[in-house]
């Protein structure tokens, strides 16, 4: 009976011995670690790329709408008016040289130094709200705004006045 005490109370001293030993091994640490880092850098990654492609984005948007407020503008005064790029193509506005009331009421746009313009325009938009836009004496009907990584955006210009911006590409 003693022996079945005694082997008893080994089993029982074993079982403690292995339930005792707590935490984690330098090297299960290390791999958790890892795992942190790589997902933390892949979301750092995805965000940094989605934050480009939603300023790119906003450019668009910003220009397409300097175009519809001077639409709305010349059908309102029943007038002609003219936008456009500054000599050194920074500011997008209104160019004419009879628009004084419409320049008031639209602020000219500064056309940040990390976008480019794949044609720098003459929007001529008259009082029915049609628009026609050339550049360089060529007619165009869309204008193409790159961030200069690769990704790109297209305003369509409809001679009916309508601006449409496409989805963002590489490329």
């Amino acid at each position: 009976m003693s022996n079945v005490v005694a082997i008893s109370l080994s089993k029982r001293n074993r079982q403690r011995g292995r339930g005792s030993e707590a935490g984690f091994g330098v090297m299960e640490l290390a791999i958790v670690v890892a795992i942190i880092a790589i997902l933390a850098t892949t979301s750092l990654i995805i965000f940094g790329k989605s934050r480009a492609r939603y300023q790119l984005r906003q450019q668009a948007q910003n220009i397409a709408w300097q175009i519809e407020r001077a639409r709305m503008l010349a059908v309102k005064n029943c007038q002609t008016l003219t936008l456009g790029c500054t000599a050194n193509n920074t500011v997008f506005g209104l160019t004419c040289s009879t628009c004084d009331g419409a320049k008031s009421e639209l602020l000219p746009y500064t056309i940040p130094s990390t976008v480019t313009l794949s044609a720098y325009p003459t929007i001529t938009i008259k009082g029915n709200g049609t628009l026609q836009a050339t550049s360089g004496g060529t007619a165009i009907t869309s204008l193409t705004l790159s961030d200069g990584q690769g990704r790109q955006v297209i305003l369509m210009l409809s001679n009916a006045g309508r601006v449409t911006i496409s989805d963002i590409y590489s490329g």
